[in-house]
């Protein structure tokens, strides 16, 4: 049976396309799926909790098992400090303008299959999904944060704390399995 899902913030409504809502154990086979993730992260990740640490832990240890991280706002400094180097340095709306190109990477080796946010404002991340949707079809979009996201291609479920933890506890022991 289908999960109905609606958006966190009820003033995010959607096209005819929403999100698909993903169980927790679905995330972490849809990012070793992809031949080419993309992770984008924000200042929120400094704030928000993952247990007892921030969420920029959480994105920390999976730039550690390989998948490219591009540090939006303040986490940057965040992620040096956990000795990961991100891919990139820019603005979300700048990586989600150039996510647009097919041709576009950073690098160069081609066009990315599978673009995640974390750890970014809900309603910046919803018009960056609603951009990329709408703009950047040859790309699908993730959306890891703990509340529904309709404009993503897949989306959690909006979640409580300790489950959003959990989910994203599953996702690094399954991608260092």
């Amino acid at each position: 049976m289908a999960m109905t899902v609606k958006p966190w913030q009820w003033g995010n409504v959607p096209s005819h396309e929403m999100a698909t809502p993903v169980k927790g154990e679905v995330v972490p086979k849809l990012m070793k799926a992809a031949k080419r993730p993309l992770l984008i992260t924000g200042g929120e990740a400094l704030k928000e909790k993952w247990g007892d640490k921030p969420l920029i832990d959480f994105v920390a240890e999976v730039a550690k098992i390989g998948i490219p991280v591009i540090a939006t706002a303040d986490s940057y400094k965040a992620l040096r400090d956990r000795g990961v180097e991100p891919a990139a340095i820019m603005s979300v709306a700048d990586v989600t303008n150039r996510l647009q190109d097919p041709a576009w990477s950073i690098d160069g080796k081609g066009s990315y299959d599978l673009v995640m946010y974390v750890g970014i404002s809900y309603q910046l991340q919803s018009q960056m999904l609603s951009t990329l949707k709408n703009f950047a079809t040859h790309l699908k979009t993730m959306s890891l944060d703990r509340y529904f996201h309709p404009n993503a291609t897949f989306s959690l479920p909006n979640l409580k704390q300790d489950e959003w933890e959990q989910v994203l506890n599953n996702v690094v022991k399954a991608l260092k399995s």
